[in-house]
């Protein structure tokens, strides 16, 4: 599931500048208590006597961190938190009061305060609790800087594969991008199918606006209508300010509706409106308005059987299947298996920190023998959990979930030629890629390899690997 959300996103942070912190409470004196012990250990301090206050100093100000009194008059500190959480959710949160219970503790913690503290206090505690929060939150924000450095330019959304199959959607995406046509993608639950949406909106001349992603099936029908459309102030219990729908959020750009085959008839209603009218009217509002947004859809059930059967409007599965594309599952092409295996480990080694370089041939086996029920999510998860277990720079069987042990039990294995090609396919891309480490050194290879010189050479010239 794809959920879009939209943050306020603060001023940029340099990592090594001085730390802010915030304090909110309606009492002056623990506002100036507070700000004498933290401006002695060197943090910039800034002081708001109400929960309004402290949201326009967040707009203004790179906070790190809010120390905030719950018991406060018009906006207490659980509602401050909320506020905090939806549009500045970098920052983290400590809650103060003197009226602490169990079930107040509990509910400010659900919300994402990283601390509760009752009062009184002392001044050492709440400096150690301060530097413990801003440590394990210099370390979420020192990781997620080098994931960015080490993926930026490298990992692009990527249809990985060779197979006939996937040859033919690439084929397909190339002519169909530049195309502002409705794209129905058809395929089983993690085929991909959103990795060909993306693909469609990259190769698009939509490509540098918004691509807005969500799973019709996840979300409850009472509210599916405003995530889409939108909603005015007071149209409903709750709606306590306008919203903009994702429709909104993607002009310009794509929306890609996953399960839109779980749409009830009235939704189903409203967005063949859309789509012929290009108009959308936000919940409770009287004037309708304008987008530009090119919709991509998928399903994982056949939309025209639910057709035939009467569960969905015949008009608007012509209007969203213009273009057809079937995504299809991963024990359909098992010569992919190994490629997305690499993949996964490439992306696994700068997730994890780690630094493994392929796969034994055993565990390679296993994988392509396996039916994949759950398609290429599954074996990204298998792959996964094999990254995690395994102590060395290659994936064994044995690092693999025990499942995949006994493939023979787990469904039909598409045949012999198949896996035969599969491992070669594999086995050629890893010798090809310790030749590569190595610097073209043979013997240095196939120590790694765990092979003999003249064994490197006959696989060489099996995998018909160049020489060079």
């Amino acid at each position: 599931m794809i959920t879009f959300k939209t943050n306020i996103q603060q001023k940029e942070r340099p990592i090594d500048r001085q730390k802010t912190i915030l304090i909110v409470d309606d009492e002056q004196n623990i506002r100036e208590s507070l700000m004498k012990v933290l401006s002695r250990e060197n943090y910039a301090v800034l002081p708001a006597a109400s929960a309004k206050d402290a949201i326009s100093l967040l707009g203004k100000h790179a906070v790190d961190l809010v120390i905030s009194d719950i018991m406060m008059p018009e906006m207490d500190g659980l509602s401050l938190l909320k506020r905090i959480k939806q549009s500045f959710g970098d920052v983290e949160v400590l809650l103060i009061t003197g009226h602490a219970t169990v079930e107040m503790a509990v509910e400010a913690m659900r919300e994402g305060a990283h601390d509760f503290i009752a009062k009184p206090f002392k001044r050492a505690d709440i400096l150690a609790r301060v530097q413990r929060v801003l440590e394990k939150q210099g370390l979420v924000r020192e990781n997620r800087q080098l994931k960015t450095q080490l993926k930026c330019g490298v990992e692009k959304i990527q249809l990985i594969g060779e197979s006939p199959e996937i040859r033919r959607i690439r084929q397909m995406i190339e002519q169909i991008a530049p195309m502002p046509s409705t794209v129905l993608i058809n395929g089983e639950s993690g085929t991909g199918k959103e990795i060909i949406a993306r693909q469609l909106h990259e190769k698009s001349d939509r490509a540098d606006k918004p691509f807005v992603a969500v799973n019709c099936g996840a979300i409850a029908e009472q509210i599916i209508e405003s995530e889409l459309f939108g909603h005015v102030k007071g149209a409903f219990t709750g709606a306590v300010a306008e919203k903009d729908g994702l429709f909104k959020t993607a002009d310009g750009g794509s929306l890609f509706l996953d399960e839109v085959g779980s749409l009830s008839p009235n939704m189903q209603v409203k967005l063949l409106r859309v789509l012929e009218e290009r108009e959308v009217r936000p919940v409770g509002a009287i004037k309708t308005f304008r987008v530009d947004v090119r919709i991509l859809a998928a399903c994982n059930s056949n939309l025209q059987a639910a057709v035939e059967a009467g569960q969905f409007r015949e008009d608007l599965y012509y209007r969203l299947n213009v273009i057809s594309i079937f995504a299809p599952p991963l024990r359909e092409r098992r010569e992919d298996i190994a490629l997305l295996a690499n993949h996964f480990i490439r992306q696994f080694n700068v997730d994890l920190m780690k630094n493994v370089t392929g796969m034994t041939v055993s565990a390679a086996h296993l994988l392509v023998a396996n039916p994949w029920k759950g398609n290429v999510r599954e074996l990204r998860n298998a792959i996964e959990h094999a990254m995690i277990l395994t102590t060395g720079t290659e994936i064994s069987a044995e690092d693999l979930p025990l499942r995949y042990h006994h493939p023979q039990q787990n469904g039909h294995v598409s045949g012999i030629t198949d896996l035969k090609a599969a491992v070669n396919r594999f086995e050629r891309e890893h010798i090809t890629k310790i030749l590569q480490h190595c610097d073209g050194d043979k013997k240095t290879a196939a120590e790694k390899l765990g092979l003999s010189l003249s064994s490197l050479y006959r696989k060489m010239s099996e995998l018909n690997i160049s020489d060079g």
